[in-house]
């Protein structure tokens, strides 16, 4: 479903929002609105639009979103809201649309942090191409910060040597929060051993603490897990989201051709 929004935008925790999709659109040019609303509705990603850079900046500012579709040459200040999407935080790795006509090219929006760029006015055919190219890539970015809500046990070892139980809130492929006996130290290290839900094998864990409360609960960012034990968080994680298209991150729209459908 298309939702066309403008105004202030409304705060949503990431974490507790469902699996849609979600696109935010930079663009006054009706044809762009028009063509990519289509394309993207047809793929099931919800849609925003806004018209000015300033709109834009305050939005992505407050609000998550799975890919960024941005009129580089029609908008003023729209390249600068692409480039600073990267130095951002919440939105650095969405998946991002660049539409040129000329004063910014295709190289110059790839610089400026585009993972597609297509040429306006922009042709139907190559808007589904390349929106379909894009949902492999926009799929894994949504495994690696959506958080799925399990119930599962484990342990955990702090301070080297203390081992605790632990309930599983939610975990990532980036992550997991958990909720244990007593706070747990901001910064430090921590070993996990934990049994996902319908799995059979235990996975063995390492990551840093990066929050913690005083009711038992932090949040654990992983290091780099071994191989086995991605592969089994992997295939974990696919059973609850679409499969992982692992394409090209920098595609010229221009350039997708009807083997590619």
């Amino acid at each position: 479903m298309v939702t066309l929004v403008t105004g202030t935008a409304t705060h949503f925790n990431v974490f507790s929002c469902s699996m849609a999709l979600e696109a935010l659109i930079l663009s006054q040019d009706p044809q762009v609105l028009n063509t990519m609303s289509r394309v993207l509705d047809d793929a099931n990603i919800d849609i925003r639009v806004c018209s000015s850079a300033a709109e834009a900046v305050q939005i992505l500012n407050r609000h998550k979103y799975d890919t960024f579709v941005v009129d580089c040459d029609d908008v003023p200040g729209a390249p600068d809201v692409l480039q600073q999407l990267r130095k951002g935080k919440s939105n650095k790795s969405c998946i991002a649309f660049a539409l040129v006509n000329g004063r910014t090219n295709v190289r110059q929006a790839f610089e400026l942090g585009a993972n597609f760029a297509l040429d306006k006015p922009v042709s139907m055919e190559r808007a589904v191409r390349s929106v379909r190219a894009a949902q492999g890539l926009i799929m894994r970015e949504r495994r690696r910060y959506y958080r799925h809500l399990v119930t599962a046990t484990g342990t955990i070892v702090v301070d080297g040597a203390t081992e605790l139980p632990v309930s599983i809130i939610t975990i990532s492929e980036g992550g997991v929060s958990i909720e244990c006996t007593r706070q747990l130290d901001r910064g430090g290290a921590a070993r996990l051993r934990i049994l996902l839900p319908g799995s059979k094998i235990y996975l063995d864990l390492k990551g840093e603490i990066i929050w913690s409360d005083t009711e038992g609960r932090a949040g654990i960012r992983f290091q780099v897990l071994p191989l086995e034990t991605k592969k089994e968080l992997d295939s974990w994680l696919e059973q609850r989201a679409l499969a992982v298209d692992r394409g090209a991150i920098f595609i010229n729209a221009t350039n997708i051709h009807a083997a590619n459908g």
